[in-house]
């Protein structure tokens, strides 16, 4: 009997993954392309909190500001933390340019030597959402606050940047010894 309901078990299994393969399988390359291009990119004007600096130095590199999927209508990729010594006010903005997201990092709010993290193909952010219907965009900022870096890094006194796969992993970028620091935090 108890054979029986693993066999069971395991011939379930096999037909969800199946099944959701299936649908996987039939988004083509257009498909992915076409997610790619109707990404929602906000121009840094659409956020008013931002610094009016920070918002010319941005527009001047040509970013806008990638959103994911899950936005609900909310503005994203734009934080501010201690990102770079404690009670310092930073912001970390996700620019896009060209189809290229990089986390840049404006330490106290200024626009001069801004630290540029992460740059990566706004592509490989894509993931099939909505149970396998849908493709979408999923790459997420956040703060990372003291108590959270301390929890992986010993020496944490300040705010990281969390970079997020929506449902995959995370990375958080921490300032330490002049130096940005990558820790790996699974989702």
């Amino acid at each position: 009997m108890r054979i029986c309901r693993i066999v069971t078990s395991i011939c379930l299994l096999v037909s969800c993954l199946r099944a959701s393969s299936s649908i996987e399988a039939q988004l083509t390359r257009a498909d992915w392309r076409r997610a790619d291009e109707t990404v929602v990119r906000l121009n840094p004007s659409d956020f008013p909190n931002l610094p009016p600096q920070l918002r010319t130095e941005l527009e001047h590199r040509g970013c806008t500001i990638p959103q994911p999927y899950n936005a609900g209508g909310q503005k994203k990729n734009v934080i501010t933390g201690a990102f770079t010594s404690a009670g310092q006010n930073d912001w970390a903005v996700l620019c896009s340019h060209e189809k290229l997201s990089a986390i840049l990092v404006f330490p106290g709010g200024r626009s001069s030597q801004v630290a540029k993290l992460a740059e990566e193909p706004d592509s490989q952010y894509l993931q099939v959402v909505a149970g396998g219907s849908e493709i979408g965009y999923s790459r997420l900022l956040a703060v990372a606050t003291a108590q959270v870096v301390r929890q992986h890094f010993a020496h944490g006194d300040h705010d990281g940047i969390e970079n997020t796969f929506l449902q995959k992993a995370s990375v958080v970028w921490y300032r330490s010894g002049g130096k940005w620091k990558r820790i790996s935090i699974a989702d």
